[in-house]
């Protein structure tokens, strides 16, 4: 569909308080004409011979500025009503797709672009679809009324007026194209604004360990000053095109007053309907600047659509699978290969299995493909060949939501949420069992801090869970899998971010954790491993080497080397 049909589209969702805006600016439009006619009543009354003095002549005045102010307010609430509505809409759709997007797209997507599409391009595409349309109705209602009335007056006269028309055209024609490329450039140049910014927010500590507030500063007002341009270039266009249009009608003007007082082209006017004409075609000057200037907003709004109306139409997550049976935790991955880009494969036909309650550990060196199979497991990308099932069915069959549930990730960093710890834990319940809330927490650890903070539960964690400790964060990240209770279990390098204290107080937890449950470790340090039924060692993103710890350290292969440079405990 034509953007700016789906963007009107969006408008018409508000058709009631749309149809009482027009009401309002056909009244808002019709007090202006009137006022032009009040006046040349009153120039026909003072130079007639006329006695008679109708009181009614002079309050009417007073009932067109009544009506004018009623067609002021209801077109112009009524209308607000419509963009703010528009922006509500758009910013809510845009979320719910973004959260249902395939985690590729996120890859291929910085965060600050789609933050930016979220709170500053949808006031862009509410320009074009309400302010646009305000200013279109308002002033077009006007500018036609005028023209008709003039026509009423003098019809001659009119269509010389009319005869800088063609050029007018020409001029918002160029103007528009000019304003609809700078218009895209601006939004990606927002982005970087909002991009660099929430980086500086979110790596506030890095940029200080490594004095990198000059780096990062550079940065910003790199992408402000590009930001600024743009916004310079743009105004520079719409503002060059509004005088020059100005200047075309007032040549218009120019030509109406010189044939219309030389009375040539048998052109013969009485006083009151040439002062009419002469303040009618003065008041066409606003309409038709207001006019002229709506074309920045509509390709502003058309450049912001367009962009919006990409990200809705990104195809989401599949989701074709119909099975809810319910899982025990038997995994197989059969002849697996996946890779981010074509020219470099990250799994090479993997291959191993995995019995119910066993626990599992993979290791490897930094881009061997562990984190992959976490992301494959669970389906956060789609796109590999082979087969990667669990209880013998293909994860394809499952309904995601029931294979997500079905599996808890706790990893390195795990994100924690500006909320209570009560919700943290119970992540994404409405209704929180208490019963199993303070269980999750008890087995994982976590009593031991809660119960010292002044509001327990109940107590906010900051951004990211800036007010705990490290080990506090694992906590609650092993609670929140307590809590979820799945039957498999993903420790995604669940300590190497901690220190010696900590991570024995965290392993006690793990230990509780992966009891009867199905368990991938993916690790770096030798306490996470040793004790797993398996272990497996990837190269070149295939299995080079499998056993338990004292089978792989007497092959003398490449576990071997890998737990003497690495895994070695101090």
């Amino acid at each position: 569909m034509n953007p700016l049909k789906r963007l009107f589209s969006y408008t018409l969702r508000f058709k009631f308080s749309f149809f009482l805006s027009i009401l309002g600016f056909i009244m808002f439009a019709s007090a202006d004409i009137a006022a032009v006619e009040w006046l040349r009543q009153i120039i026909a009354y003072i130079n007639s011979d006329n006695s008679d003095f109708s009181i009614y002549l002079v309050l009417s005045l007073i009932f067109i500025a009544i009506g004018r102010g009623i067609g002021f307010f209801s077109g112009n609430y009524f209308m607000s009503r419509v963009g703010f509505g528009i922006v509500h809409d758009l910013r809510s759709e845009l979320f719910i797709k973004l959260i249902k997007l395939p985690k590729i797209y996120f890859d291929q997507n910085q965060s600050g672009q789609l933050i930016n599409r979220i709170t500053f391009t949808t006031t862009q595409v509410s320009g074009a679809a309400s302010n646009a349309i305000k200013t279109l109705v308002r002033e077009g209602f006007l500018l036609v009324g005028l023209m008709v009335y003039m026509f009423s007056l003098n019809w001659k006269l009119t269509l010389l007026l009319l005869i800088t028309t063609p050029f007018i055209a020409i001029i918002v024609y160029i103007a528009g194209r000019r304003l609809r490329k700078l218009a895209k450039t601006i939004q990606t140049a927002m982005g970087d604004v909002t991009h660099v910014a929430s980086e500086a927010v979110d790596g506030n500590a890095e940029i200080k360990s490594f004095n990198a507030e000059k780096y990062e500063t550079d940065r910003f007002i790199d992408a402000n000053a590009a930001n600024k341009s743009q916004n310079l270039k743009l105004e520079a266009t719409s503002n060059l095109a509004t005088p020059v249009i100005q200047l075309l009608v007032s040549v218009s003007l120019s030509i109406v007053a010189y044939f219309a007082l030389g009375s040539q082209l048998g052109i013969q006017l009485s006083a009151e309907n040439f002062v009419a004409f002469i303040t009618a075609a003065g008041l066409m000057a606003r309409p038709i600047r207001q006019l002229s200037n709506i074309n920045a907003v509509i390709q502003k709004g058309l450049a912001a659509a367009v962009e919006i109306f990409d990200q809705l139409d990104s195809s989401e997550e599949e989701d074709s699978g119909d099975s809810v049976s319910p899982i025990i935790g038997n995994v197989e991955f059969s002849n697996v290969s996946f890779s981010y880009n074509p020219n470099e494969i990250v799994l090479n036909n993997l291959n191993f299995s995995i019995n119910k309650y066993e626990t599992i550990a993979i290791v490897g060196k930094s881009g061997s493909g562990k984190s992959t199979i976490v992301d494959l497991l669970s389906r956060f990308y789609s796109n590999y060949s082979g087969e990667i099932l669990i209880d013998g069915a293909s994860i394809k069959d499952y309904q995601l939501n029931h294979l997500r549930q079905s599996i808890s990730i706790v990893n390195q960093s795990p994100t924690l949420f500006n909320d209570t710890i009560e919700k943290n834990i119970a992540y994404g319940e409405v209704e929180i069992n208490q019963d199993k809330l303070k269980e999750a927490a008890e087995i994982s650890g976590c009593l031991e801090f809660i119960d010292k903070l002044p509001e327990g539960y109940q107590s906010e964690i900051g951004d990211d869970g800036v007010l705990l400790s490290g080990g506090q964060r694992q906590r609650i990240a092993i609670a929140r899998a307590f809590y979820k209770d799945s039957p498999i279990i993903i420790l995604d390098e669940a300590t190497s971010a901690l220190d010696n204290e900590s991570e024995l107080i965290v392993q006690e937890s793990i230990e509780k954790l992966i009891n009867n449950r199905t368990t991938i470790v993916i690790a770096h340090r030798l306490s996470t491993i040793e004790n797993a039924n398996t272990i497996l060692v990837l190269d070149n993103g295939s299995v080079a080497e499998s056993g338990t710890h004292s089978e792989l350290l007497s092959a003398d292969g490449i576990y071997k080397n890998l737990y003497q440079n690495k895994f070695e405990d101090k």
